[in-house]
């Protein structure tokens, strides 16, 4: 959860989550829609179904117990070098080096490290440094350090330098240029474009349908899409139920995504002969997308 989510976010999902799967097993066991549902606003939903993936593979492969081997852990879904390193370190006191983003921002500052991480000659940077930094003894209490050094006195904005115990070594300490490194990531204009989502209604219920596992919202439930032109619309009306009509069209508002912005135009429409399953909105009890939420909190 903490892959691309900042803490302060992810606590209450992570408690409720726990609640729900308080073992491997019962994670490894669930329905899909179980496991999106209980994820639902925390964004890259990959993420959860990696989880529920590894979990399985956890029951199935390793008996349950979760692998203390690097090479096994970094087979699993979703999980990369930095989160095997920090499962056997904290997990298991093995010695292995993280580099999460409290970390990079940390050594980066440290040692002046030009660059940003999303270049590999950077991020290969930061790794030797990693490693080099990384004790052999005591590597848990270590690990735990330094992230929390760059999560409480390395900073984004106004780092406490004067609380930091790394000061002696800082080179952007020494030279006050903290507010240069970590080198900012170069900027790309997003792209943009526009979609209406069609809200199916039928005596107050909406009609979801899932989305595929890949691509954007995978395997969550959403309104049917089509192109925002008035043209498109009414044609994926007609596709739906040729007695819908048009009930009211809502404000179009944009969500952004890391790569491109996304204009939602929600259309409500109402549908009394459709033979489809709908869905009770205050009984809703499916994974869906922060703007599908957002729609059905207007209806």
């Amino acid at each position: 959860m903490l892959q691309q989510t900042q803490v302060s976010t992810v606590i209450d999902y992570f408690k409720k989550f726990i609640r729900y799967f308080p073992s491997l097993i019962d994670l490894a066991n669930a329905s899909e829609d179980a496991v999106l549902a209980q994820w639902a606003g925390l964004g890259y939903y990959a993420r959860a179904r990696n989880l529920q993936k590894t979990a399985q593979i956890i029951v199935q492969q390793h008996g349950g117990e979760f692998p203390q081997d690097f090479e096994q852990i970094l087979a699993l879904p979703g999980i990369g070098r930095s989160t095997a390193g920090a499962i056997l370190s904290l997990g298991f006191n093995q010695n292995h080096a993280i580099l999460d983003g409290n970390v990079k921002r940390a050594l980066a500052r440290i040692h002046q490290i030009k660059g940003h991480y999303s270049q590999s000659v950077t991020l290969n940077k930061l790794w030797h440094l990693a490693e080099l930094h990384t004790p052999n003894t005591r590597n848990n209490q270590y690990t735990q350090a330094i992230m929390d050094l760059g999560a409480t006195i390395c900073t984004r904005t106004q780092p406490k330098c004067p609380h930091c115990p790394m000061t002696n070594l800082c080179l952007s300490y020494k030279n006050q240029t903290q507010a240069l490194y970590p080198e900012p990531k170069p900027q790309k204009t997003k792209p943009s474009r526009s979609i209406a989502m069609l809200v199916f209604s039928n005596n107050n219920d909406i009609y979801l349908q899932k989305r595929p596992s890949k691509g954007i919202w995978g395997g969550l439930w959403s309104f049917i899409e089509c192109d925002d032109t008035p043209l498109s619309i009414q044609k994926s009306i007609d596709e739906f139920d040729q007695s819908a009509s048009i009930i009211r069209h809502l404000s179009v508002f944009k969500h952004t995504f890391t790569h491109y912005h996304l204009y939602i135009h929600p259309v409500v429409v109402d549908c009394p002969s459709a033979h489809v399953e709908f869905y009770q909105i205050k009984e809703l009890h499916l994974g869906v997308p922060k703007p599908v939420t957002r729609i059905i909190s207007q209806l």
